[in-house]
């Protein structure tokens, strides 16, 4: 093979329209059916872009058009005349004491799970309230622990679950989602996930993070939405990738959460219509919960439902377009809580 037919890494912005890629990972890394195909338009171009990479990979001998290699001019890295300057953390999120806390044997389970619980209502409101590099790092550290415990606590893993309570507030229900999705991923790939679970709980904890873009006049109105409104609305999604984008601090598929969670399996979700298997697991996953904690929550506009009636509208109503195995194993959750609530799927 001659050396300009070889595979080469490319750069996003020197895609075009005839190139066949090959995506770097695994299909839990983007949002495309399949590694390897051809860019058939500049959606795709874009598409690729929001994944997150810097480059993907070039066949020649499979492209419709012959790219272009070694056009760019090499680049020259600034000499470092210094230690980088570290981001100014600012006051510590987490309480003092809290890992300690958590690990402590004799706490009995329901008061360490209620301990939980209120530090991350506290961290959360703060996050969202202020999503700065600085506030959103140390989130990221402080989940480590919670993760470690969720895996490895059963018992104060479902005292936890329990506690997930049904309020209007945006950080609350942050927090359930949360809770329920680091359970659900459990619960379906127990220790055998490829990604880093710290990594992806951090992201399903700030699955909302772009609605601290949204007014907390619209947040909180009572009255349906104008078109504007709902567009401003949908754009949350966009809005917390791009901002975890700008903190470079979480995982490729981890963002995708963020950008994802609203997106439903028939197509009719937003921001970007994705269906099926263009839809990471781990956004599956998240949708599932947070569509479960919009039902059963408290709303300034709606009352809540019971736990049976918001399953058996998730399971049965097509609107809702779930993943039907991720709604499965959803549903065993709720077997560690009562026997008496579990829903037969």
């Amino acid at each position: 093979m001659k050396p300009a037919d070889r595979p080469r890494k490319t750069q996003i912005e020197d895609l075009k329209v005839g190139m066949f890629v090959q995506m770097p990972g695994n299909w839990t890394q983007h949002s495309f059916v399949r590694s390897n195909f051809m860019i058939k338009n500049s959606d795709q171009i874009s598409k690729i872009a929001k994944s997150g990479f810097s480059e993907v990979i070039v066949n020649p001998l499979k492209s419709q058009i012959r790219p272009e290699f070694n056009k760019r001019p090499k680049y020259d890295p600034p000499v470092k005349t210094g230690h980088m300057a570290e981001v100014d953390l600012g006051p510590p999120l987490m309480p003092s004491g809290f890992h300690d806390f958590l690990f402590d044997s004799t706490v009995a389970p329901k008061r360490k799970a209620s301990h939980l619980y209120e530090v991350c209502l506290h961290v959360m409101d703060k996050v969202l309230k202020d999503p700065n590099v600085g506030n959103i790092k140390q989130f990221k550290e402080g989940v480590s622990d919670i993760v470690d415990l969720l895996l490895s606590d059963q018992e104060t893993a479902t005292q936890l679950f329990q506690l997930t309570s049904r309020d209007h507030y945006t950080f609350t229900h942050s927090i359930n989602v949360g809770v329920m999705s680091i359970l659900l991923t459990k619960a379906l790939y127990g220790e055998s996930t490829p990604h880093d679970m710290r990594e992806l709980s951090a992201a399903y904890f700030l699955h909302d993070l772009g609605k601290a873009k949204i007014s907390d006049e619209l947040l909180y109105s009572t009255e349906k939405y104008t078109e504007s409104e709902r567009k401003v609305m949908e754009a949350h999604p966009m809005d917390g990738y791009e901002l975890l984008e700008e903190a470079k601090l979480l995982s490729v598929e981890s963002k995708i959460i963020l950008s994802q969670h609203h997106e439903r399996e028939d197509g009719s979700g937003y921001p970007q219509g994705l269906q099926g298997e263009q839809i990471h697991i781990y956004s599956r996953i998240c949708a599932t919960a947070d569509v479960f904690d919009a039902l059963t929550s408290r709303r300034l506009f709606k009352p809540s439902l019971p736990l049976y009636d918001a399953l058996v509208l998730m399971k049965f109503d097509k609107g809702l377009h779930l993943n039907k195995e991720v709604f499965s194993a959803f549903v065993q959750l709720f077997k560690y809580e009562n026997s008496k609530t579990a829903f037969k799927s």
